[in-house]
């Protein structure tokens, strides 16, 4: 192999593109490109044997100025069993530095010499673009008061280049920090196509008698060339011979090479390199997801916390997208369900894991039936709590009847009412994990024989403007007659009155007993202007499954939030829903696993009517 003088350091390129001998500077070509070509090589074809085509790209090339009064250039070789006629883009740094056309006669050869404009900026890459198939390499040398010495580096086809997943192996690497001849030093690097989608990361694993020394990065940005030294990129490699290499591409669509400069005979080798195509997964690995706490009462302020490998971006459904690959971020759940991560790799590869939320649900109120009842003195009333009701505390907090209990088994309770007239309010409080939960008992105590209205009503219950006719309606015990607010009759004890109203209106109910002893109760008639249609927000939504969509309630849409009721029409993906507990107006809906369209209504009720309007998801997941 030819050679040719080291570089001084002023010249910069040394540093940058190879490591230095005692003497001498040496480039060598990356790898035998029949390993790397994805069909088998031709028979009797050498290690620098090149490639045919209208698309090549070679390097690394350098350019600058020596020790010893040494200069070294790199010249590109273009040859063409017919005439050709093309250009040679130089790039760096991501950039073309420069561009130089050719001309090729039939089975001749056009040199393109290295523009000046590369003097001195490191590494460089060359693609070479023609209008017919042609052969192209470099020659790097070095003139010196010696002679020339150089080495040829062929150029490939884009498709011989290496992508994510693809992995070289070679041998016969020394890390000697030494200057002792018969010692070498070894540098790695890769030139990245300028087409690649993403940088060119190379991860560079270091064996030594077949255990693992160490790991490295070499990165070059698409149109650039990155090169480390073994020394510098595996320090536990340092004065080891006999090493063998792992080079895997991570990502973009790169060259790797690998450069053994001899201290004894100056010479420049290449590490020959075998290439595996898709050798192993470019997938990001999760490391671990976790929740903390990951489970309690609603609403839960919970910190999911992760970390990947070879991760680009994570996301994680409910709780938000473009995520780093390591890290944690703050979120209120307010029901159980499945949170999923994913991470995504540079190529596009992801990995996903669920993580399971528990909702503990909120103690039950324990709502009595009846809630209020009018009792005669020393009169008994029995009722029952909902079912599901645990162990409840009861307590008086208003005992105007004397002597009057209430005492409760099970779910069935019982309240006898005292021995003088007055208003009861026994407080029933339920304790469950997420807190207490109470409900309020009424008993209106009145003297036995007392008229007692048993009940007060209008048919209908609202009215819708501008004008509403209306049916009062009531039922009393013990009562010789009623009077109606609004009325100058005097109405029979049990019966009704029709009334027209144009606006909100107060009625009151006065029933007379025998001995002139009464009692009244008071309804208000509400009268709606008009039908409200709930808008939403959205109307519609296409998701995944287990995905999360937040609808709201146009404010403006309806004269109260929190009077708006709901219904679920259709459930095919087995979907979960609730609706806020700190806004108004908003309803978490989050899709279950399976395909098919959720449908949930929303209404508003009044006197002018029922209107709707719904909500539909289309949901893509598991076939059911």
């Amino acid at each position: 192999m030819a050679k040719f003088r080291r570089p001084n350091k002023s010249g910069g390129i040394g540093a940058r593109l190879m490591r230095k001998t005692s003497s001498f500077l040496v480039i060598a070509v990356l790898l035998a490109l029949a390993a790397v070509a994805p069909a088998a090589p031709r028979a009797g074809a050498a290690a620098l044997a090149a490639s045919q085509g209208i698309d090549l790209w070679g390097g690394p090339g350098a350019k600058g100025a020596g020790d010893q009064g040494a200069r070294f250039d790199t010249i590109v070789h273009v040859t063409s069993a017919t005439s050709a006629a093309g250009a040679v883009d130089f790039w760096a740094g991501g950039s073309i530095v420069a561009t130089t056309p050719f001309t090729v006669p039939a089975n001749g050869v056009a040199d393109v010499p290295a523009p000046a404009a590369l003097t001195g900026i490191g590494a460089f890459a060359y693609n070479v673009r023609s209008d017919a198939a042609v052969t192209a390499w470099s020659e790097t040398y070095n003139e010196s008061s010696e002679g020339r010495f150089g080495v040829s580096l062929a150029a490939v086809l884009p498709s011989e280049l290496l992508s994510p997943g693809d992995e070289a192996t070679g041998g016969g690497v020394d890390v000697s920090s030494s200057t002792d001849p018969g010692r070498a030093r070894t540098n790695v690097g890769v030139i990245c196509s300028s087409t690649a989608a993403q940088a060119c990361r190379l991860e560079v694993a270091v064996f030594s008698a077949g255990s693992l020394s160490g790991s490295g990065i070499v990165e070059s940005i698409p149109g650039g060339a990155g090169q480390s030294s073994l020394e510098s990129l595996v320090p536990a490699s340092t004065g080891k011979p006999a090493l063998a290499l792992r080079l895997r591409l991570l990502s973009g669509a790169g060259l790797p090479y690998v450069i053994r400069n001899d201290n004894r005979t100056s010479d420049g080798t290449a590490i020959p390199l075998s290439v595996k195509r898709g050798a192993f997964s470019t997938a990001p690995v999760i490391l671990s997801f976790s929740a903390s706490p990951g489970s309690g009462c609603a609403p839960l302020e919970t910190t999911f916390a992760w970390q990947t490998t070879g991760a680009a971006q994570v996301s994680i459904t409910g709780v938000g997208n473009d995520l780093p690959a390591n890290g944690s971020v703050k979120s209120t759940v307010t029901a159980s369900g499945s949170f999923v991560l994913t991470a995504t790799s540079l190529t596009g590869q992801s990995a996903v894991k669920p993580l399971q939320v528990t909702i503990t649900p909120s103690t039950p109120v324990p709502t009595p039936a009846p809630a209020t009842v009018t009792a005669a003195t020393g009169g008994v009333t029995t009722g029952l709590l909902p079912l599901g009701t645990g162990p409840v505390t009861v307590e008086f907090v208003k005992h105007e009847s004397s002597g009057s209990t209430f005492t409760v088994l099970g779910t069935s309770w019982a309240y006898t009412a005292g021995i003088t007239p007055g208003t009861d309010i026994v407080r029933i409080t339920a304790t469950g994990s997420c807190g207490p939960a109470s409900a309020d008992f009424t008993a209106h105590v009145v003297p036995p024989g007392a008229p007692r209205i048993v009940r007060f009503w209008s048919i209908p219950e609202r009215g819708c403007g501008p004008t509403t006719n209306i049916l009062l309606s009531w039922e009393t015990e013990n009562a010789v007659g009623v009077r109606v607010s609004g009325f100058d009759d005097l109405f029979v004890a049990n019966g009704g009155v029709e009334a027209t109203i144009t606006g909100t209106s107060n009625f009151t109910l006065t029933a007379r007993g025998q001995g002139g002893s009464t009692d009244s109760a008071t309804i208000t008639v509400p009268v709606d202007p008009q039908l409200y249609v709930p808008i939403l927000i959205p109307g519609a939504a296409n998701v995944t499954g287990d995905e999360t969509v937040q609808i709201n309630v146009d404010p403006g849409s309806v004269p109260s939030l929190t009077d708006v009721r709901w219904t679920v029409i259709q459930n095919q993906s087995g979907f979960s829903f609730s609706p806020d507990p700190v806004t108004p107006g908003r309803y978490n809906y989050r899709a279950g696993s399976y395909s098919g369209v959720d449908i949930i209504r929303f209404l508003w009720v009044n006197g002018c009517g029922i209107a709707y309007t719904d909500f539909t998801s289309r949901v893509t997941g598991l076939t059911p």
